[in-house]
């Protein structure tokens, strides 16, 4: 695209903040930007884009399902016959990072400087519902990721859908502050039937799914999802680390711990039990199990003493099947 005036109009149709400008040319192609413009926020379908674009027929539906794939149009059924809606630049940068390789092509710089723009769109997004849930009254509609789940919890959720992928985890190949499995995002249903649309996502079986939720739990990551279903079935099940995931960084700066996410555990721990082997500070994310700096003799050795703080605790349970002398419990909080 090399009309000034339709690329003011494409970047701000579509979202595009000033630090993406000078590498658009990577992130989307010209035939992307004509699309969005032809659009112009509605929606296009094959002898609509054929028209605007000057293309032929075949050109027009390549071009279109090229542009759906990349998550620069959402794709409906309209009227008998396909509709393509522009979506905008978060979503095509969430499918970039997630799917592409040429997310790891950008400046590291511009990397962290989306990734924060991102993080500050996705918090812009929850905070109305978040803020109400801190309130203690009814959200208007799930923030997303509502409640921390312990591992076993997940069975029920698994077992209620019906269609199932796994995907790679947006927050951690946006972000990339870890280096936990990534390939661990289970989606149920519509979501998932979305994703394998275009072109993404592999598919699972109930058990495998269930068999993917513990690996993960065991390579430390934490459970979110929502515990009520909506019209689709299961939301998402995100297996999420404080590092990276926009959930607990999104948390942690508005300050919603225990409300969104909320904490439905807290762990317990008897002190006389433990056996000072530390594997509970290094599974816990926030530091509610840490060594306080003191030093405890144990069998003619001097070992760090582990102390825990249930303030910071939130629940997520990948403490205690690392305890072996199960000095560590998880009790239900009052719901």
């Amino acid at each position: 695209m090399t009309d000034t005036h339709d690329l003011d109009r494409f970047i701000q149709l579509f979202g595009v903040p000033p630090v993406a400008i000078p590498y658009l040319d990577q992130m989307v192609t010209s035939i992307e930007m004509r699309l969005v413009v032809a659009a112009d926020g509605s929606t296009l379908t094959t002898e609509s884009a054929q028209q605007s674009l000057g293309l032929t027929a075949e050109e027009a539906r390549e071009a279109l399902e090229q542009a759906f794939r990349r998550g620069v149009l959402d794709r409906d059924l309209g009227d008998g016959e396909q509709a393509y809606t522009p979506t905008d630049f978060y979503t095509r940068m969430d499918i970039m990072a997630t799917f592409e390789t040429e997310w790891d092509e950008l400046p590291v710089d511009l990397r962290r400087e989306l990734d924060e723009w991102m993080l500050q769109k996705y918090m812009d997004r929850v905070r109305p519902n978040v803020e109400l849930l801190m309130e203690g009254k009814p959200a208007q509609g799930s923030p997303g990721n509502d409640s921390v789940l312990l591992v076993e919890e997940l069975d029920a959720v698994i077992d209620s859908a019906s269609t199932i992928v796994v995907v790679p985890c947006n927050c951690r190949r946006i972000a990339q502050n870890c280096s936990r499995p990534v390939e661990t995002c289970i989606q149920f249903n519509r979501t998932a039937e979305k994703k394998l649309a275009r072109g993404y996502g592999r598919r699972l079986t109930h058990e495998e799914a269930k068999r993917l939720a513990r690996w993960a739990d065991k390579k430390g990551l934490m459970h979110t999802t929502d515990l009520r279903p909506g019209e689709d079935g299961p939301a998402p099940i995100c297996n999420c680390c404080a590092d990276d995931c926009y959930v607990f960084r999104a948390a942690v700066r508005l300050g919603s711990k225990g409300a969104w996410p909320r904490s439905r555990y807290v762990a317990s721990f008897d002190p006389e039990r433990c056996q000072l082997c530390g594997a509970c500070v290094k599974r816990c994310h926030f530091g509610a199990f840490h060594h306080d700096g003191t030093t405890v003799h144990r069998a003619g050795m001097e070992l760090r003493n582990v102390a825990f703080d249930p303030s910071k605790c939130w629940g997520c349970g990948l403490c205690a099947p690392v305890c072996l002398p199960e000095a560590i419990t998880m009790a239900p909080l009052a719901r």
